[in-house]
């Protein structure tokens, strides 16, 4: 009996080791106020389509603070309370991967519309050429990553995005950094810089690959209001540096080394596009206009003149079918440090998701690099709804991302 009660403990020992060992997965502990880097073997495809191991990766909830129509009140120029609230119902929900040579973010929040109808796009719809989309424009995302020491008033109060776009309608005392009529489109840097990272639905987002299914499509405004649209593109690549005085119209953004993937479709006079397509095949195919395309002979037009009333009322009808417009910009594929970060986009009734990938490394010293795995790295977003002027959107406080090895 002495024998047999030993063995059952033993037995009993054993079997409990395996089950500790064999059945139970240790919990991984995260810091989730911070965006956990996870490191993965295979990174994916930015395609907007979230693969099966995503679901392990924790998320971090990004507040966002409402920034929608500034007041117009000189005495309330600097009210910011919506800003700094961080309660929108609108929260982007982070996720991040990454190896030795590349990472991944997937980003995901709700829209009720898919919007890229900015307010330069083209219709003939009257007989004639016309731009009647003034309060139209495009869905965005945006990254904000100050390097070099950043510093400035009023990103330095733990909130704005440092590259504002502030209202100031005070004609008799102008703002030196105004951009268009009453828009501050300003830096606010006092010293380094910052890497910016500006996804774009109607300029770069579909240079690769645009597509839709049974979409539902308003006609006025040309928004996809239910259905599935995906997108893949580029992500415009751009920095933030101290204001200098020689980019007024942006107040301090400039473009990185290289070419954009967006280049305007108005002939010089502004008076009508350059191209159209002769034969588009559905909605996402009217809406994007490619380099590829007019080189391939799908677009009617021509560079210095334009598209002529003739051909548009030949092809305008093949628009108004598909509830489509003639888009404000051409897309190319960019160059050089512009077209670091690739992106995948889908927007299915009501949410995007978004995959937007870029080397851990670029070499570039107009991009922030992720190379010391030990650091934090700080971090804004911001998300753009139609944002009409830039100043429509909503932006967060700061985070920190860090690397999980």
């Amino acid at each position: 009996m002495k024998y047999l009660f030993q063995l059952i403990v033993i037995a009993s020992i054993i079997l409990l080791g395996c089950t500790e060992d064999e059945t139970t997965t240790p919990t991984k502990s995260y810091d989730l106020t911070k965006l956990n880097a996870i490191k993965v073997a295979t990174i994916p495809a930015a395609d907007g389509v979230v693969d099966a191991f995503w679901a392990d990766v924790p998320t971090l909830e990004v507040k966002l603070g409402e920034t929608k129509d500034p007041p117009n009140d000189p005495s309330k120029i600097d009210n910011c309370v919506g800003c700094h609230a961080y309660n929108s119902k609108i929260i982007v929900k982070l996720k991040a991967v990454y190896n030795e040579n590349q990472i991944t973010f997937l980003a995901e929040w709700e829209d009720p519309t898919v919007s890229f109808t900015r307010n330069a796009s083209w219709s003939f719809a009257n007989g004639k050429w016309e731009k009647p989309f003034k309060d139209e424009s495009e869905d965005r995302i945006s990254f904000y990553w100050p390097m070099d020491g950043a510093k400035g008033n009023p990103y330095d109060t733990k909130g704005c995005m440092a590259k504002c776009h502030m209202y100031w309608p005070q004609e008799s005392d102008p703002h030196p950094h105004l951009n268009g009529d009453a828009i501050v489109d300003d830096a606010w840097l006092e010293s380094g810089r910052a890497d910016l990272w500006h996804s774009k639905a109607a300029r770069g987002g579909a240079v690769i690959s645009a597509s839709g299914s049974q979409l539902t499509i308003n006609p006025t405004t040309h928004e996809v209001t239910a259905g599935v649209f995906s997108m893949i593109g580029y992500v415009d690549d751009t920095y933030v540096d101290v204001w200098s005085g020689t980019n007024g119209e942006d107040g301090g953004r400039y473009g990185d080394a290289g070419t954009a993937a967006a280049s305007h479709i108005r002939i010089a006079d502004k008076s009508r596009p350059k191209w159209m397509e002769k034969n588009p095949i559905d909605f996402a195919d009217a809406m994007v206009i490619t380099q590829n395309e007019i080189d391939g002979g799908e677009c009617v037009g021509n560079a210095t003149t334009g598209v002529s009333d003739a051909d548009a009322a030949i092809y305008w009808p093949k628009y108004a079918a598909l509830n489509a417009n003639i888009p404000e910009r051409v897309l190319a594929v960019p160059t050089g440090s512009r077209g670091d970060i690739t992106i995948g986009a889908v927007w299915n009734n009501g949410k995007w998701t978004v995959e937007i990938s870029r080397k851990m490394n670029t070499g570039n010293a107009d991009d922030i690099q992720f190379t010391d795995l030990l650091k934090e790295y700080l971090f804004n977003v911001a998300e753009f709804d139609n944002s009409r002027h830039g100043y429509e959107h909503r932006c967060s406080k700061n985070y920190y991302m860090k690397f999980i090895n």
